[in-house]
């Protein structure tokens, strides 16, 4: 069987009960579900640093957030990163005859770089509105310009939920989805690909076009989780992030009414996002590369839509790190599998290197999709704390000293703090974080080893002058 093409397809903080292959019955996503319907879905699939950042650097490399030293959104990974053996996905499948694109938002820094990745089409953040994209030059040409979406009309007063009126075509996430198919339309089969679409919604600000919420009723949408202590304890962090200038919002109040409409424009933001998968998926099938294909739906990390009183992400409850996952190999007529134990943003790295055949390296965290691991425990750091989940328990600890255990099975709404109730799970999990940390910290640090201290007696280190070589690569 020749190489499969990869089309990875990655919406930005989407979160998996807004598909209705997940659950979702008060939206239509027929594309996203199809994919499912013929291929295997994850149902808890992690993302362990849940910052769009962090989370982009980690499925590049496959090494945790603390390895890579990217933690927060004003970090990047280090330019000296091929001289440490540490090779982006991308630039691993070049060197096996892949072309390689990226279309839409990546959030690399410097943001016009390319990471490995031959061809790159930029629609950046649609919060990064002073970035000269791709996208920009495109709105330029037809006479229009990124806005702040504080221009919009009624953003403030409903809190980011607001109404986006460029012309269809224009609409950032339609706008990216036009430029793949196009670029797929271009492949001439001589050569494998892998293409990577990043998205920039659903993420907010929260901005359909109107004739998309027309076709949501706001009175199915599901409840909001209602706030803890345990919640509140990040609460004052989160008001300051969102009143800084990428946002100025104010939530230091948000009421039912306020989260239903968010949920409201996220959903129509969701329904169109699945109208654009079909696109590509059509796209696919109109170069008559669809049968050589396999298609992979994720997102970086989910959004709270009010649930515990928060916006966003960034902490480790389950609204905020649960993603969806969906492998669709086209290849293949294979009956639809859904697959309960957690599995790691991590593991796509290893995955793509595995079905283009290629040895997955030895530095990398994430385990190959095709290898169910039980028992596994999933750790993820950031910023602003760190986490050890596994399929049935939690345990999470924060910069500000809050610290928490949920049992997952019994609570799924992460509305009880068991920290004192189960020692015997609180010490488990915090043995695997500790593990997971230092294995992070040894291959963060791996630059600076020295392993001529142990070599044999004829060595040069053993003699005045020598030189260690820097950085070390293994």
């Amino acid at each position: 069987m020749s190489a499969p093409n990869i089309v990875f397809l990655l919406p930005d903080q989407l979160r998996p009960d807004f598909l209705g292959c997940y659950g979702a019955t008060f939206l239509h996503t027929p594309a996203i579900d199809g994919l499912a319907a013929g291929g295997a879905r994850w149902e808890t699939a992690i993302s362990p640093s849940p910052i769009c950042v962090p989370a982009r650097a980690s499925m590049l490399t496959g090494q945790h957030a603390h390895a890579t030293g990217v933690i927060d959104n004003l970090a990047w990974l280090r330019p000296d990163r091929h001289e440490m053996g540490v090779k982006t996905w991308p630039e691993h499948l070049n060197e096996a005859g892949y072309r390689t694109a990226a279309v839409g938002k990546m959030h690399f820094y410097p943001w016009d770089s390319d990471e490995g990745f031959q061809t790159r089409i930029i629609a950046e953040d649609k919060r990064h509105i002073h970035i000269a994209d791709d996208y920009d030059a495109a709105l330029a040409a037809r006479g229009f310009t990124k806005r702040h979406a504080r221009d919009f009309p009624g953003y403030a007063d409903s809190k980011g939920a607001t109404v986006n009126d460029l012309p269809d075509d224009l609409q950032v996430d339609r706008w990216v989805a036009n430029q793949a198919a196009e670029w797929i339309a271009r492949q001439d089969g001589t050569a494998p690909f892998a293409l990577m679409v990043g998205f920039p919604g659903p993420h907010c600000p929260y901005d359909p076009p109107a004739d998309a919420l027309a076709r949501i009723d706001p009175d199915r949408l599901p409840p909001a989780l209602p706030p803890t202590d345990e919640a509140a304890s990040h609460r004052d962090a989160f008001i300051a992030t969102y009143r800084r200038a990428w946002a100025d919002l104010d939530y230091s109040t948000l009421s039912d009414a306020e989260i239903r409409g968010l949920r409201h424009h996220y959903a129509a933001l969701v329904e169109r996002l699945d109208a654009d998968v079909a696109r590509i998926l059509d796209a696919l099938a109109q170069s008559g590369q669809l049968e050589n294909t396999i298609v992979v739906f994720a997102s970086d990390h989910g959004d709270y839509l009010g649930d515990f009183g928060l916006v966003g992400k960034t902490y480790f409850h389950d609204p905020s790190i649960r993603v969806p996952l969906i492998v669709r190999d086209f290849r293949r007529n294979a009956a639809p599998s859904v697959h309960a134990g957690p599995v790691s943003l991590l593991d796509l790295y290893s995955s793509f290197l595995e079905w283009a055949g290629i040895e997955v390296p030895a530095n990398a965290s994430g385990l190959p999709l095709s290898q169910p691991a039980p028992g596994r425990v999933i750790c993820g750091v950031t910023s602003h704390g760190m986490m050890a989940r596994d399929d049935a328990w939690k345990l999470v600890r924060y910069a500000n000293d809050t610290e928490a255990l949920f049992d997952l099975r019994n609570d799924p709404g992460e509305q009880v703090n068991a920290l004192t109730l189960h020692p015997d799970q609180r010490r488990r999990l915090d043995a695997a974080l500790a593990s997971c940390l230092l294995d992070g910290l040894r291959a963060a640090h791996a630059d600076k080893r020295v392993p001529a201290a142990q070599a044999a007696p004829d060595h040069g280190f053993y003699q005045r002058g020598w030189q260690r070589p820097y950085p070390n690569a293994k």
